[in-house]
């Protein structure tokens, strides 16, 4: 109760406030290329600025073949700023759960979560039904309260408790695993627990040594923990870092997991993401990534039915005034955090869009709706 006392304005600085772990730079830090001198850009930088100039945003970082296009700080903040992840935390995690079962420490995300996590299956049998797949697709059928953010909201408790193992492991099992997809944080702290025990290291020491130091992180990184006495990592929100070492993690999407030829993830994993085909199976939400539709507004029937005949991951056609409006999947995926916190990552346009702040605003667009848009465009 002190600490959600502490933090009940939720300012992006909140992280100096709960006990956090050290992350350490790179030996040998990779930097992007400087594009935003480049003058076809200019416009861009003026669409841009204009745009991002009210909308609360503290870092909005555009990345194109690992050239920086538009790189803007606003309201105080710089590029050594260690700005929260909140979710985008969960996107590494999941990562991470792929390069544990490429090394082999993990067998298979076919696994039931019971053989890392033998105490759950002693407390409920029902448990041994729910494989790793499952948690890293939110589809676990955990008994979970999240989305309304308050005092009595599941996630905000758990992230608040200071021994976030000991109330992670009491959870119960609500329905039958794999049916349903529903977004509970919890899935990633248990995620999280696994990789600990099967690597013997927590995820702060595996991302130090597994992406942070092979991706050239240029800047420390902190990792918000339960209590300076377990400090066990918030793995669901806690990852705090700059801009540019957050988009590295997108820049490694592109590169299907390819790090100046060093495999860090597999191929197969990030196909698992980036594949629109498995993206669209699973409902748009993939190995702890997001996916999203946009839509298209057609000015008669015949050419919006034409356009959804010809593309396989179009919904149905809905009349919007004097149009018609067909939305569609893209083939870019995201990581995406509470307050808008977001990494973009467009593999047809070969793009990384970063974006940081607090609630985003715009009079006429969603940061959603921008941030793809843009992508679509470059």
């Amino acid at each position: 109760m002190v600490r959600a006392y502490k933090m009940r304005k939720l300012r992006l600085e909140d992280n100096n406030k709960v006990p956090t772990v050290s992350i350490q730079k790179a030996t040998v830090p990779f930097q992007y290329a400087n594009g935003t001198d480049l003058p076809q850009f200019k416009d861009l930088a003026t669409y841009l600025d204009t745009n991002l100039a009210k909308s609360f945003t503290a870092a909005f970082l555009v990345i194109r073949n690992d050239s920086i296009l538009y790189e803007r700080y606003f309201n105080g903040f710089n590029q050594q700023s260690l700005l929260p992840s909140f979710s985008v935390a969960k996107s590494f995690v999941g990562t991470l759960m792929g390069i544990a079962v490429q090394e082999g420490a993990v067998k298979s995300t076919s696994e039931p979560i019971t053989n890392y996590l033998p105490e759950l299956a002693k407390r409920d049998p029902r448990f041994t039904n729910i494989t790793i797949q499952n948690v890293l697709d939110m589809r676990s059928g955990l008994a979970w309260n999240e989305g309304t953010y308050n005092l009595k909201d599941d996630a905000i408790k758990l992230g608040f408790r200071p021994n976030v193992v000991k109330h992670a492991l009491k959870l119960n099992v609500a329905e039958e695993p794999g049916k349903t997809f529903r977004y509970q944080s919890v899935n990633t702290e248990l995620l999280a627990l696994i990789i600990q025990r099967a690597t013997g290291k927590k995820v702060s020491v595996y991302l130090q040594e597994k992406l942070w130091e092979p991706l050239g992180a240029e800047q420390g990184a902190t990792w918000s923990v339960d209590s300076k006495k377990h400090q066990q990592e918030i793995a669901f929100a806690g990852l705090n870092a700059t801009a540019r070492d957050f988009a590295k993690l997108g820049t490694l999407y592109l590169k299907k997991g390819n790090w100046n030829g060093q495999q860090i993830v597999s191929k197969d994993w990030v196909e698992m993401v980036a594949n629109r085909d498995s993206l669209y199976k699973s409902g748009g939400y993939k190995n702890q990534w997001w996916s999203k539709n946009l839509s298209q507004t057609f000015l008669d029937s015949s050419t919006a039915l034409a356009f959804k005949k010809s593309n396989p991951y179009a919904g149905p056609v809905r009349r919007q005034g004097s149009g018609f409006r067909v939305s569609y999947q893209t083939t870019a995926f995201s990581a995406q955090g509470l307050l808008n916190q977001v990494i973009y990552v467009n593999p047809r346009n070969n793009v990384v869009i970063v974006r940081l702040g607090h609630n985003w605003y715009h009079p006429t667009m969603y940061t959603d709706g921008f941030i793809y848009s843009l992508g679509e465009r470059l």
